[in-house]
């Protein structure tokens, strides 16, 4: 009874979204480190770059910085890095 509830509102949400998403509503999480952030975000996130430029790899830039490694994977993909890291 719980189990078939619990698909029911698991099935209703996957529709929901489906529809939000057809409509432009559903965009998921905002991205915190970009190019157009302002304030301390955009002081990490010019420093990840800076530190990308120099050749670090991924892992010690995310020691210096404490981003997770995801993220800093998402900086050097959208600015087309050699991904010899």
């Amino acid at each position: 009874m719980v189990k078939e509830e619990r698909l029911r509102i698991r099935t209703a949400q996957r529709e929901g979204i489906e529809i939000a998403k057809s409509q432009g509503k559903f965009k998921g999480g905002m991205k915190k480190y970009h190019a157009r952030t302002t304030g301390k975000d955009k002081v990490i996130f010019d420093r990840i770059v800076q530190l990308l430029v120099s050749g670090m790899s991924v892992m010690d830039i995310h020691r210096e910085v404490d981003v997770a490694r995801n993220t800093i994977y998402r900086i050097k993909r959208e600015l087309n890095f050699e991904t010899s890291n």
